[in-house]
């Protein structure tokens, strides 16, 4: 008879996650039937009979010697002469072939595999607990083993589950932080640029000649008596009239020039006002699926990614046609834009090519729904590449995450729409469309 012992790797240190698999094979022992392994086959049969057991251990010199079964005993005793031919038997005998026996130690994992892994017959045997010192702990039958098996499966399932949701959330948020961080490049870009026109309007007034004007304003007042003879008979006096319209012209440059800058500050101000007033309409809570203009969406994309496309040389072209709000949550919808026009000015600025030229469309398709499409020259894609850019944790960029794209997918798929890729290879450029479900017509009133 051949015994199968199975050992704990590391027993009693197990570092298991919390949950089903740490569970305790102690827990699952429904019995501590047991016989000796001299007593007849008469007297396990009877007790079987008493206990209604299916299996019990079978003991010899303090030590498990093996398992018996109630139904082969019931197999031989049911003979028309089986009583009489086999009751003396000892039951040491008529012992189960190759029982499976686990220490409590043995990790679930482990446990259930080697268990409800067996074939055959041998499957439906229950299984001994052994202890750390090989004493008898009872009988776990199968069926306990099916149910944790179950449960350990459910469990697997939410933790799945939850780390799916996690996932989600922390990409969301790496989404949120790329538009946050486009936003602040832009609006940086646009104080450097108010604090230039701030600074020469400084350094415009401070160099003015209106000094001039105010010496010769004291002059004028020192010869108010004499003004008439100092102008006309002096011979400062004489230039006094020249003086003035050349220093007429002075100011009238002064004040183009100030008026200029000034114009200039009113309109990055008003940038900056524009760019916070996005960012407040994106500040409202997210997950909601509203009606969204497409064209306004693609704008807002686009200004958060400017200052990045016009640093790097990024040539822009749109071709936008005319097509029907979407129903989308709108939060969504612009992190993958942001997303997607961040990777293309990657992709573009990481290629030999020294044209950089993104163009981004919007066109209306066949199946109800509107595309948006953003268009690379850049690095492109290699074929055995394609049908992984979309993988969580896939990535070709040095410092990627590997989420970036597989989150605006996911998010796509939830809008009810979907997020595509094609590129005829490396060095050819890329061409990714994001297909968003058109808003329903509303009903005539």
């Amino acid at each position: 008879m051949n015994v199968n012992l199975l050992e704990s790797e590391h027993p009693g240190h197990e570092k298991e996650a919390p949950g089903i698999e740490q569970t305790d094979l102690l827990s699952l022992v429904k019995h501590q039937e047991q016989a000796d392994a001299g007593a007849s086959l008469g007297q396990v049969y009877q007790q079987f009979q008493t206990h209604q057991q299916d299996y019990c251990a079978v003991m010899e010199a303090g030590k498990v010697a093996g398992l018996c079964s109630r139904g082969h005993l019931g197999f031989l005793m049911g003979h028309r002469y089986g009583f009489a031919i086999y009751s003396k038997d000892p039951v040491r005998q008529h012992l189960v072939e190759n029982p499976l026996m686990l220490r409590r130690g043995t990790p679930v994992r482990q446990a259930l595999e080697t268990a409800l892994g067996r074939q055959g017959k041998t499957f439906n045997d229950d299984v001994i607990l052994l202890g750390a010192e090989d004493q008898y702990l009872g009988i776990i039958p199968v069926p306990a083993l099916v149910q944790l098996q179950s449960a350990l499966v459910e469990e697997r399932f939410r933790i799945q589950e939850t780390m799916h949701r996690r996932l989600l959330t922390v990409s969301r948020q790496a989404g949120m932080a790329e538009v946050a961080t486009g936003i602040l490049h832009n609006v940086g870009n646009v104080l450097n640029s108010v604090n230039v026109s701030a600074g020469l309007t400084v350094e415009m007034v401070r160099n003015s000649k209106l000094s001039s004007l105010e010496k010769l304003a004291a002059i004028l007042e020192q010869n108010r008596g004499q003004l008439a003879d100092y102008l006309s008979a002096d011979p400062k006096g004489k230039l006094v009239p020249e003086f003035l319209i050349q220093l007429t012209g002075r100011l009238r440059d002064e004040q183009a020039g100030q008026l200029r800058e000034l114009e200039s500050l009113v309109k990055h101000i008003g940038h900056i006002k524009n760019i916070i007033s996005m960012q407040q309409r994106y500040a409202k809570v997210s997950g909601i699926l509203e009606l969204v203009p497409v064209e306004e969406l693609v704008e807002d994309g686009l200004q958060i990614n400017a200052e990045a496309l016009a640093r790097h040389g990024v040539s822009l072209e749109r071709r936008f046609a005319p097509v029907p709000p979407v129903v989308a949550d709108k939060h969504k919808v612009l992190q993958i834009l942001v997303n997607l026009i961040r990777n293309a000015k990657y992709a573009v600025n990481h290629s030999p090519s020294p044209i950089k030229r993104v163009i981004v469309s919007i066109l209306a398709s066949t199946d109800k729904r509107v595309q948006i499409q953003i268009q690379d020259n850049g690095i492109g894609i290699a074929p055995e590449n394609l049908n992984r850019i979309f993988a969580h944790g896939f990535t070709t960029k040095q410092d990627g995450h590997g989420f970036g794209l597989h989150t605006s997918a996911l998010a796509a798929k939830e809008m009810g729409g979907a997020l595509h890729a094609h590129s005829d290879g490396l060095g050819h450029g890329a061409l990714f469309t994001l297909e968003l479900p058109v808003a329903p017509p509303r009903a005539a009133t």
